[in-house]
């Protein structure tokens, strides 16, 4: 019996929000040979993954700012306990917990299509490369919400159960290790390449806190010497701009999905009334003020110009197009082009701070990273000073003003177990893992996380 790739494949695959139970859209008319797979055809199965992507990254865009409480209700919405969570029908854990899985569908599908096909062409491996990352991607952000999930390596309609957090964490790794050995080198920040990689693998590294292996990959990262860190207000904010080039992106979702149009500053900073959500008061008056950690004094943050204006209901770093509202000059002609950035040479320096941790390796790492973003920043010698905790507060505080309104906060106090940072916690420490949707403990018989029931 012959396999069959449908060249609408990754677009017109319907399915239900279930994990386990989907209907695939069949038409005959589209249906290829899979040994008769051509360049032309891996090309569209490449730009329907990366429009999946697309959704992915938008779903999880601001989730964790939500959730650790960097944002507060906006002029359209009210948001009284960013932190709780309930498994209730309806919710937006069931409904991001459904993107995910149905972009994972789509994602397995490019694979097994790749996995079944005779052809040997390098596009094909780099195909390969990128779909394999692209569901360790996914498997990331659903490991660090959910702990252990079902691990899904191809399409089935079988219930598969939840894995655990270990297994999915080694699941990623390994799906790393295949995008690793056949993606393709650095040519834009527009596609995943090896450099991605390598980010995304220190970033799963960190978080089961192998110190050594988050080095390692982050060098590799350094050694290639294609990446460097803004140094100005203007050259932050360019990093958020429609079509932006900056060195300091490592990959970037390019949002031309003319169709689906993934727009940040609707939800932050809108051209119209009303939109979702505002800085948290006390981070709009003093997230960018100066600071001390011991006699490490921090002053003078550019950053603040970028994400910020007088005006305390917006977060401007996602450009809107409007005149005079962001420290960009992004019109409204191209202002549906912002990049979803999914990885910034920034995010790699503090990683491999933070695994150096104390000491004269991490303040040497810290060195240029602190001179571009602040005008005066701390010596040398009063960050190599520091000890552990004191140490491991500067790099949550950079990590917090440094991806505000990126979606990392939430992971980053949770993986180091600082909830100090948080104030509306109040001990429900089960709040750290997301509950299980009840749909799929309906429908699948999964145990839901502890503290829910």
């Amino acid at each position: 019996m012959k396999t069959y790739l449908y060249i609408l494949g990754i677009c017109s695959i319907i399915f239900c929000s279930s994990c386990e139970s989907e209907i695939d859209s069949q038409f005959p008319k589209n249906k290829l040979e899979q040994s008769k797979l051509t360049e032309n055809d891996i090309a569209k199965l490449r730009n329907g993954a990366y429009s999946e992507m697309e959704d992915v990254v938008f779903a999880v865009h601001f989730d964790f700012d939500i959730r650790g409480e960097n944002f507060t209700g906006g002029p359209g919405f009210s948001l009284l306990d960013p932190i709780s969570m309930t498994p209730d029908y309806g919710t937006p854990t069931q409904s991001l917990w459904a993107t995910l899985y149905m972009r994972l569908r789509k994602i397995n599908f490019l694979i097994e299509t790749i996995d079944a096909s005779t052809s040997t062409s390098a596009t094909l491996a780099t195909t390969k490369g990128e779909a394999y990352y692209f569901r360790a991607l996914i498997y990331y952000n659903l490991v660090t919400r959910w702990g252990g999930v079902p691990i899904l390596k191809n399409r089935t309609e079988d219930i598969i159960q939840r894995a655990t957090e270990q297994e999915v964490w080694d699941f990623i790794i390994s799906d790393l290790q295949v995008a690793e050995n056949n993606i393709g080198a650095y040519s834009s920040n527009w596609y995943t390449s090896l450099p991605a990689v390598y980010a995304l693998t220190a970033k799963v590294y960190l978080a089961q806190k192998n110190n050594a292996k988050v080095i390692e990959y982050c060098n590799k990262i350094k050694a290639l010497n294609k990446f460097s860190l803004a140094t100005t207000t203007a050259e932050y904010a360019a990093m958020f701009a429609p079509g932006s080039t900056s060195k300091e992106l490592i990959f970037s979702l390019l949002n031309n999905n003319t169709s689906n149009k993934h727009i940040l500053y609707q939800r932050v900073n809108d051209v119209d009334a009303t939109w979702d959500y505002s800085p948290a008061t006390d981070l709009f008056s003093g997230l960018y003020a100066n600071y001390s950690v011991s006699t490490a004094s921090l002053s003078g943050d550019k950053r603040k110009a970028a994400v910020f204006s007088s005006d305390a209901k917006r977060i401007i770093k996602f450009p809107n197009g409007v005149s005079g509202q962001q420290a960009t000059s992004a019109t409204s002609a191209n202002r549906d082009f912002v990049p979803l950035n999914v990885i910034r040479y920034a995010d790699v320096i503090l990683m491999l701070a933070e695994a150096q941790g104390p000491g004269t390796d991490a303040a040497t790492t810290l060195e240029a990273y602190f001179t571009s973003r602040y005008t005066t920043p701390p010596s040398k010698a009063s960050v190599a000073a520091l000890d552990a905790t004191q140490f491991q507060t500067l790099i949550l505080t950079e990590r917090r003003r440094e991806f505000y309104g990126e979606g990392q906060w939430w992971y980053d106090v949770k993986r180091t177990n600082r909830t100090d940072f948080f104030t509306t916690l109040a001990g429900r420490t089960y709040l750290l893992y997301y509950p299980v949707p009840l749909r799929e403990i309906d429908l699948a018989g999964y145990d839901q996380n502890p503290g829910y029931n």
